[in-house]
């Protein structure tokens, strides 16, 4: 689960060619935010702030390995769900 940590999707070193779609979990109570390192934030520094998925929404990330992904909630016990290829 995510909570108000930041934390990584996987902190294996996991390749893939096309990317990964990230979705929040329908019943979230909270914002999941998702950043490319562990200074992430969640709401809180437009500098730092990752980007918002709201409960249902998801994001298509470039990128080449998994652990390069980060994740923050705004509450704890944020749920995603992913698929990468």
């Amino acid at each position: 689960s995510i909570g108000t940590t930041a934390v990584q999707l996987t902190a294996t070193s996991t390749k893939i060619q096309r990317g990964v779609i990230i979705k929040a979990d329908n019943n979230n109570s909270g914002v999941v935010y998702v950043g490319k390192n562990s200074s992430v934030t969640a709401g809180t520094a437009d500098s730092t702030d990752g980007f918002p998925l709201y409960p249902g929404d998801s994001v298509k990330v470039d990128v080449g390995n998994l652990n390069l992904i980060w994740l923050i909630g705004s509450a704890a016990g944020q749920k995603i769900f992913y698929i990468a290829d």
